[in-house]
């Protein structure tokens, strides 16, 4: 007869690998699908999350509009002037900015046309950018951590006691 608690050990050590054979499945699918390549490689792994720049010096909008904003060229090379200078994509910004020209990103998050989200109403309810978004300091590549759609924004609004009124949202 086993002692209980060699079986115990057994179903933590079982427990802790599926955990970790889970989590290797995650990033190795994230590898696989990192989310759309980009005309510039951005990470914002590295600039929010190691160099901890806020979403709002890159997405000033945010706080202030229903639209986000994307940062001008401009606004890259404040940095990039000097950091990063030789780097091959900082080069590309380079001549972007040289023929006066936006840096075309694909677009990652759409919204049909009959729904309207304001990112300055959830951001002045003290919504988090990562509720949405998800680990964005974690990811080098955007890619949405989950379907945006009407069942998810109503889940929310009533974990968050917001009306779920159609008016809030399709006007």
């Amino acid at each position: 007869m086993r002692r209980p608690g060699v079986i115990v050990r057994r179903v933590l050590i079982a427990a802790l690998v599926t955990a970790a054979i889970a989590v290797t499945a995650v990033l190795a699918l994230d590898r696989l699908d990192p989310g759309p390549a980009q005309p510039i490689p951005f990470s914002h792994r590295i600039h929010a999350g190691a160099k901890q720049i806020s979403c709002f010096f890159c997405h000033p909008y945010a706080g202030s509009s229903a639209n986000a904003g994307i940062p001008p060229v401009d606004k890259c090379l404040l940095c990039h002037r000097v950091i990063a200078s030789h780097f091959a994509p900082i080069h590309k910004i380079q001549e972007y900015s040289d023929r006066k020209k936006g840096i075309p990103w694909v677009r990652v998050y759409q919204l049909p046309d009959f729904v309207h989200f304001n990112h300055q109403v959830h951001i002045a309810a003290g919504r988090d950018c990562g509720d949405c978004h998800g680990d964005v300091k974690a990811m080098d590549r955007i890619k949405p951590p989950r379907t945006i759609n009407m069942d998810f924004c109503t889940a929310c609004h009533r974990k968050n006691d917001v009306s779920v009124d159609c008016y809030i949202c399709h006007y």
